[in-house]
């Protein structure tokens, strides 16, 4: 062979082993390297979303559906074209519906209390409500605090009673407290014959209770009209609708407080 020949070849040889030892890949390992890795999250996405639809469903089945709807918009949104996202798509917008319609019904219920109480003759149970919003401005609080009370009441010697009472402040009745309007859900105000005790107390008894309890079980907010001595004339609204009467379980008639 040709000297020339010789030195050619050889150098064509060493410029093909440098290029194997620089690391340089061949045209397509990049690209393949690449895909592979894409194949892999794809995989990986695909297992977190089924996890995502199988902790759903469970959240579903166990009656939890305000984690079921958390999870379900998470899975939705972080894998949108899983085949788990498009499953969990088929239930998610009717979970969320009742998830809400849940919490609200927790809401509601939680403004509700309840005692029972040990009183001569028996035992006494009751379930308060505050107004919303309360009459005292933002930050006041302690004894100079004011607020107004919703009280359903059983009693054994006086009966069931439904009355408003006051935290430092009077009604104000020198024209007359013979009657409160009261609104319920919206309804434009129609008047309640009220009594006002003869103690002297800041309280306002509504007369018919048997008649009030049973449209305030089927109402979410009270409105009703009053007069404060320090205040003026005030709608005091309660947000009635979670109302629970197993926690006042003696039917009585009513008796002059």
């Amino acid at each position: 062979m040709p000297s020339r020949w010789v030195f050619l070849f050889a150098s064509l040889s060493a410029l093909a082993l440098a290029a194997c030892s620089s690391g340089s890949a061949p045209p397509g390992t990049a690209a393949s390297s690449a895909a592979m890795q894409a194949v892999a999250s794809a995989t990986n996405a695909d297992a977190q979303a089924e996890k995502g639809l199988k902790l759903y469903e469970q959240m579903r089945a166990s009656g939890s559906l305000d984690i079921a709807a958390q999870i379900g918009a998470e899975i939705v949104a972080k894998y949108p074209d899983s085949k788990a996202a498009g499953k969990i798509r088929e239930t998610l917008d009717e979970v969320e519906v009742k998830a809400k319609a849940e919490g609200e019904a927790r809401r509601l219920a939680h403004l509700w209390a309840y005692t029972v109480t040990s009183v001569k003759g028996g035992t006494q149970y009751a379930a308060s409500i505050e107004n919303a919003p309360p009459l005292s401005p933002p930050g006041l609080s302690g004894k100079d605090a004011k607020h107004v009370h919703l009280i359903l009441r059983q009693h054994p010697e006086w009966g069931q009673t439904v009355y408003l009472i006051l935290d430092n402040e009077k009604f104000n009745c020198k024209s007359g407290c013979k009657t409160l309007p009261v609104g319920f859900d919206g309804e434009s105000a129609r008047p309640w014959k009220a009594t006002i005790p003869p103690t002297g107390e800041p309280a306002l008894f509504i007369d018919d209770d048997k008649a009030f309890i049973a449209r305030v079980l089927k109402t979410k907010k009270v409105a009703i009209d009053v007069v404060l001595a320090g205040e003026g004339k005030k709608t005091l609204v309660f947000e009635t609708g979670g109302l629970d009467l197993s926690h006042l379980p003696n039917t009585t008639k009513k008796k002059t407080p």
